[in-house]
């Protein structure tokens, strides 16, 4: 009898909106704090996210330490799969003068960002940075 009841339960809050995918995947609008490890947490640049018509975001903005020349650079489309996962269409560059030769690295296409565990920000997944040998880049866009 329990199971029966969980189970009518479960299927009135679907059928009646109570838990809605959609409800729940909403991105904030407005500015966020974006940051690359290599430039720092302690001074975020920001990135604007404006909701379209289509019901994808758009994103774009940067980091950038004016004393190294040091950058991060987004321009793209964020499509929301849930609260703690985006799918990103569009252009990512990096540049730290230590790292690939100090030439800018661009990653355009489709790339993945997470929320994992407690963390209060979606982590770029394609780390990897343009030099290899295991360097990776923790691009960040904070709630």
């Amino acid at each position: 009898m329990k199971k029966i009841r969980a189970l009518f339960l479960l299927c009135c809050m679907l059928t009646t909106g109570y838990y809605s995918h959609a409800q729940e995947a909403a991105l904030r609008e407005g500015a966020h704090n974006f940051t690359l490890q290599w430039i720092g947490w302690d001074n975020p640049g920001k990135v604007q996210i404006k909701k379209n018509k289509d019901g994808n975001y758009t994103v774009k903005g940067e980091q950038r330490d004016t004393q190294s020349g040091s950058f991060v650079t987004i321009d793209g489309i964020l499509k929301v799969v849930s609260p703690r996962e985006l799918t990103f269409e569009g252009t990512i560059q990096t540049m730290d003068k230590s790292l690939n030769g100090g030439k800018v690295c661009d990653k355009t296409g489709t790339y993945h960002f997470l929320a994992k565990g407690a963390r209060k920000y979606w982590r770029l997944q394609e780390m990897e940075n343009c030099e290899g040998n295991n360097v990776v880049d923790y691009v960040d866009i904070f709630f």
